[in-house]
C-alpha cells in the first residue's frame, strides 16, 4: 500500500489532494476546491487508480474550511466533519 503514489497518481489526474492510509481505506483531503470530484467520471477514475496501490475503498474527506465555512462564518473547525455532507457511490 502507497498513500504517496496514490496521492501522485491523483494528482497526475488533476485532484490536488493529500492521501492518509488506514489500512486498505485511502482518506482524500482535497487541497483548494474539493468539488473536483463532483464529476462522476472524474470520480470513476480515481478509483480505478485505487488496486494498482494497495486499497479496496476511497474516502473524500470535506471539512469546514475546505467548503469555505470557516468558525468565523458560522461554520465548522478545520478537521471537523460537516452534517449532510454529499454521498457518491460509484
Amino acid at each position: 500500500m502507497s498513500a504517496a503514489t496514490l496521492e501522485a497518481g491523483l494528482r497526475a489526474l488533476g485532484i490536488t489532494c493529500a492521501v492518509e492510509a488506514h489500512e486498505r481505506l485511502a482518506v482524500i483531503i482535497p487541497v483548494g476546491d474539493p468539488t473536483m470530484l463532483e464529476d462522476a467520471r472524474l470520480r470513476r477514475a480515481a478509483i480505478a487508480l485505487l488496486p494498482a496501490h494497495g486499497f479496496t475503498h476511497l474516502a473524500l474527506e470535506l471539512t469546514g474550511s475546505d467548503l469555505g465555512l470557516g468558525e468565523e462564518a458560522g461554520g465548522a473547525s478545520d478537521r471537523e466533519a460537516i452534517d449532510g455532507a454529499a454521498l457518491h457511490r460509484d
